[in-house]
């Protein structure tokens, strides 16, 4: 399938989520290491200088010695620059792999449902993507005419005072921020009506606002 400039659908995703490299991340930079009473002489890019780091930090070791813990487990056939930039890297990807496990939907819905206080997860196109059992039965309570009270609850449109867009822009800026703005549920002839606190969802799967209604 192709697109406007004669680009095709995945070069476009490709643009839009290749980070940008300038050319001199790409050169090697040299670096003298001590550890375990040896000092080595190593040319690594940049971004794995910053890998290793990350690393001692973590193991409460210099690189020094987080270099020397390595060589000595190297084959003797081994490539310790390739060593490294391997581990650096598999660190990382693990790292990666228990943030998106934390910031997932699954986890995300259970911070939902441990709330007392109704709660729901916003899309940016303002669709309702989870909700706890409190929202249910603020729901039935406040709008008694519905027969479905779950089904119904997947496919309200909860319309808040402040435009989403400028709510996301807002909390993207203002990190670990909250913003309250008035919210509006419409439903045949019944209306409810209060306000939101909303922020930031925490997840990594797309850009949502988690809101808890104070006011209703």
């Amino acid at each position: 399938m192709r697109k406007g400039g004669g680009k095709d659908e995945a070069a476009i995703i490709r643009e839009e989520s290749l980070p940008s490299v300038d050319s001199d991340e790409l050169e090697p930079r040299f670096r003298a290491v001590t550890g375990g009473g040896e000092r080595r002489g190593i040319r690594l890019e940049g971004i794995y200088w910053d890998g290793l780091g990350r690393m001692s930090e973590a193991g409460g070791i210099s690189i020094g010695d987080l270099v020397s813990n390595i060589a000595a487990e190297m084959p003797e056939t081994g490539n310790l620059t390739s060593l490294l930039r391997v581990l650096s890297f598999k660190w990382a990807l693990s790292r990666l792999d228990a943030v998106e496990d934390l910031a997932s939907l699954t986890n995300l819905n259970a911070v939902l449902q441990a709330s007392p206080t109704p709660a729901v997860v916003l899309t940016q196109e303002r669709g309702i993507k989870l909700f706890n059992d409190a929202f249910l039965k603020m729901l039935r309570h406040r709008l008694p005419l519905i027969d479905d009270v779950q089904q119904t609850a997947r496919t309200l449109r909860l319309s808040i005072d402040t435009q989403i867009q400028e709510v996301l822009s807002v909390l993207s800026v203002n990190r670990g921020k909250t913003l309250n703005t008035g919210f509006k549920i419409g439903l045949g002839s019944q209306s409810l009506t209060g306000q939101i606190n909303l922020a930031l969802a925490p997840t990594h799967e797309a850009l949502m606002l988690i809101g808890y209604l104070s006011v209703y």
